[in-house]
């Protein structure tokens, strides 16, 4: 099997593993209700203002709408190899703005917040690690294209 084919499978997986983790912790946000975590900190999280993007939007919602979002163009473009190269780099895109997303969240939990959320933190690393499978993905397509 392909390499990038074998990427591609692993980047889905973990993209429904982050939609899980989005929901439920996105859940506790809309029913102000708490979550089940390791520490106090997915209650202060949840609880504090700096949650909200805009004082509106609660922060699992981008989550959910990122991984979404990759969930679906990792299907297609195991189904298309028509559009591969254009749903990979699109790919690529959501998992940068992904990457510096949780990282401003991090930075915003531990220096604004003061806490830290166990799910958060376990969505910021799968993300990192999306990010780092997406990359692996477009430089092998890259090789790909010029022959190597």
């Amino acid at each position: 099997m392909h390499r990038n084919v074998v990427l591609n499978r692993i980047i889905f997986f973990l993209s429904l593993i982050g939609i899980v983790l989005a929901v439920y912790v996105l859940q506790s946000f809309l029913r102000q209700t708490s979550i089940v975590c390791l520490n106090s900190g997915c209650e202060l999280v949840r609880k504090s203002p700096a949650s909200y993007l805009f004082g509106l939007l609660p922060v699992p919602a981008v989550g959910l709408v990122g991984y979404s979002l990759l969930a679906i163009l990792s299907f297609l473009r195991s189904a298309s190899t028509k559009y591969s190269v254009l749903f990979l780099k699109i790919m690529l895109g959501i998992a940068i703005f992904g990457v510096l997303f949780v990282s401003w969240f991090t930075y915003t939990e531990i220096f604004i917040i003061k806490a830290i959320c166990t799910w958060c933190a376990v969505s910021a690393v799968n993300m990192f690690v999306i990010f780092l499978l997406v990359g692996k993905s477009y430089l092998l397509e890259s090789k790909v294209k010029k022959g190597r």
